[in-house]
């Protein structure tokens, strides 16, 4: 997560600016289901330097409001407001927040952008309100919020377990990317619902995953089945990249590049209506 910037306006109301990355799953597959129902997961999720930009400044009146956000989701909606709402109930906080959300991650991509401005309204929030919690306090919240929440608290390289709550630190080397999302939106629930979702994946552990062991998104079959732009965009990224892969359950995709300028050079020849960004790898806690 991006290092908070603090400022102090004239009227002496403090302010936080971040910036909220998006993410990538490297692998996911489903090694099973709980008896509540809920899918058992695994994944390496990575940090990668497409952000989001959030500003908070405090409310004296203890209101939570947001200013600022995108048209498309209402702010009773938004998890930026819950997550603010969330913590000041927890904390008893009588100061309120504003918050103003600028988004570039795109909604309902599978890179995460809502639950990295959850956690980044928590981590800035945290700050502001003079709250004092750590880390292991702010994730056991962000996990209220959705499974995928507390990776960026700390972002970086995970693997994750569980329903994607459970984290372990994994050392994997810097890499430049190429992101494309082909214009559509594919529900999770929709995806969780297909009958042909593998769900019976041999468990591994990180050693193996950096062996090679894991190399598929359980998801992809059933979201190139149900939305064919997505095959398409992968099609046409294997073509320019030799390689292509969904991350979450769709529908955006990422491949891994030589470099930088191959990165570019992909994103500049993607063709409309897609959009697509070219992005690296970002260690815990980087900043830019």
């Amino acid at each position: 997560m991006n290092t908070p910037s603090i400022a102090q306006s004239a009227s002496g109301l403090k302010r936080i600016q971040l910036r909220t990355p998006a993410k990538i799953n490297l692998f996911l597959q489903i090694v099973g289901r709980r008896a509540d129902g809920y899918h058992l997961l695994e994944s390496v999720f990575r940090a990668v330097n497409l952000y989001d930009q959030l500003e908070l400044s405090v409310r004296a009146d203890g209101a939570i409001t947001r200013s600022v956000g995108p048209a498309e989701i209402a702010p009773e909606n938004d998890l930026c407001i819950r997550a603010a709402t969330l913590l000041q109930r927890h904390s008893g906080c009588s100061s309120g927040a504003d918050i103003q959300l600028y988004k570039r991650i795109p909604t309902g991509a599978g890179l995460g952008g809502g639950s990295s401005d959850a956690a980044g309204v928590l981590i800035a929030l945290n700050r502001l309100w003079q709250l004092h919690y750590d880390n292991a306090s702010l994730r056991a919240l962000a996990l209220q919020l959705g499974a995928d929440v507390p990776f960026f608290i700390e972002a970086g390289d995970q693997f994750a377990t569980g329903v994607g709550e459970q984290l372990e630190p994994i050392v994997l080397p810097p890499a430049h990317y190429v992101i494309v999302h082909p214009g559509v939106h594919c529900p999770t629930p929709l995806l969780f619902a297909q009958a042909d979702l593998k769900r019976d994946y041999a468990s591994i552990r990180p050693q193996q995953f950096l062996q090679g062991t894991a190399t598929e998104n359980a998801f992809e079959p059933v979201a190139i089945r149900l939305y064919p732009e997505i095959g398409a965009a992968k099609q046409w990224l294997m073509n320019q990249a030799g390689n292509a892969r969904l991350t979450g359950s769709g529908s955006a995709l990422f491949a891994q590049t030589r470099d930088h300028r191959h990165a570019l050079a992909i994103q500049k020849a993607c063709p409309a209506p897609w959009r697509a960004w070219f992005a690296r790898s970002l260690g815990a806690a980087e900043g830019a």
